[in-house]
């Protein structure tokens, strides 16, 4: 593991990404947990919080964890202030590595300041998964810890739950993630204060349904809170991270509103499609131009009101005529043409794609009046301020109108 090409590195990180929240993970990492469900006398509310965790909560946290632990991190090595409250011992930073991915490891092994030679044999101790060695190997070396104690104060670590609402671990165990967001900067200070409560109220007094209450408003505080870290980072997150993550925030009735954005290899991305039936394909002078003013044109349809705002509508249109980025979700689009009109979507359809299919038209849009035939006859009579912008940014198009 000392040495992993990139191409290698990327298939094992999305390896990981893929397990990380599965109903497997989520099985091993908390039994306790999936045996309510075999208990015919467990109290239904307890069944109804232990789905919310189950199906939302756990998968939505660890696969953040993953990238940020994995990803963010790593790339953010350089920026840590080796300032850490105070320096970890060994076992630890041990216990800390262990949710980092195999192949990230030695990356965090380097930030400790010792000799090339004692980071191998610490590479080594940590393959082998030899506790006892890693510990002693850094408690008879003259190892700087500090670089490595602030990296691992960092790290979002495993959510421990339990399953009994009278127990004070449950406040306890909830607290350490809320000292996990209550760290990041990136978040409200009002909401982290608000969770912190949250967690804390968990193991006052009082009776069973007055304690659900408390255990729902500290959920709902903390999937709020996993949202908004998202938001706030969201230029940071890979489109095949975006593709795990998102659904599961729309599952768990959270919002994603965010500016859309397309990346700048955007049209290199390998097509996921199926079925050459969910998209149209771009003409080539589209793709040759780059993915600037393809991302220009869609938020201009959605200024000028053709397409809803939505950064999820925005995505989908993108994905119906390229199909790159497959939204999990396909629905139609709803069209608002001049007048109630298909022209201008006859115009685009037309012009940016390679071959004009109007019957996939159909099938992809609704709301405007259809043509009954010859399609592309109509799209001369498309708004000329929409006609004057493909023109301003495809000016080798061919046969614009």
């Amino acid at each position: 593991m000392d040495y992993i090409s990139e191409a290698e590195r990327l298939k094992l990180y999305y390896k990981g990404l893929n397990e990380a929240g599965s109903s497997k993970h989520i099985a091993t990492a908390h039994p306790d947990l999936m045996s309510d469900k075999d208990e015919p006398d467990t109290d239904p509310a307890l069944l109804e919080n232990d789905d919310l965790y189950l199906q939302i909560l756990l998968p939505l946290y660890y696969k953040l964890a993953y990238v940020y632990n994995n990803r963010f991190i790593h790339e953010d090595i350089s920026l840590y202030n080796p300032a850490p409250q105070r320096v970890l011992t060994a076992k630890e930073i041990y216990d800390v590595f262990q949710v980092f991915a195999p192949y990230a490891v030695p990356e965090i092994i380097r930030t400790i300041g010792s000799s090339s030679a004692t980071m191998t044999l610490l590479r080594q101790a940590f393959y082998a998964q030899d506790e006892d060695a890693f510990v002693r190997i850094i408690d008879t070396s003259d190892c700087d810890l500090l670089l490595t104690s602030c990296i691992c104060e960092d790290v979002w670590p495993k959510i421990v739950y339990h399953t009994d609402p009278s127990d004070e671990d449950i406040a306890n165990s909830l607290d350490v993630v809320a000292s996990i967001f209550r760290n990041e900067e990136h978040l409200i200070r009002r909401s982290s204060k608000e969770l912190s409560e949250a967690a804390d109220s968990l193991s006052e007094d009082g009776d069973e349904e007055s304690y659900l209450r408390k255990y729902e408003r500290y959920n709902q505080d903390l999937f709020d809170y996993m949202c908004q870290f998202y938001r706030d980072n969201y230029d940071r997150f890979k489109p095949k991270e975006r593709k795990q993550i998102e659904p599961i925030i729309l599952q768990g009735g959270g919002y994603i509103d965010t500016e859309f954005c397309l990346p700048d290899d955007y049209f290199s991305f390998h097509n996921e499609a199926g079925d050459t039936k969910e998209y149209f394909g771009l003409h080539p002078e589209v793709i040759k131009a780059g993915v600037e003013p393809f991302v220009q044109l869609v938020d201009y349809l959605a200024e000028a009101g053709y397409i809803d705002e939505s950064a999820a509508t925005k995505q989908l249109f993108a994905y119906r005529f390229s199909g790159r980025m497959r939204p999990e979700k396909l629905e139609t689009i709803e069209w608002h043409g001049k007048n109630g009109n298909s022209y201008e979507l006859i115009y685009l359809v037309r012009n940016l794609t390679e071959r004009a299919n109007y019957r996939k038209m159909r099938n992809f849009f609704t709301g405007p009046k259809w043509v009954k035939d010859r399609d592309s006859s109509y799209a001369r009579g498309a708004d000329y301020h929409l006609k004057a912008y493909l023109h301003q940014l495809y000016p080798t198009l061919p046969d614009q109108l």
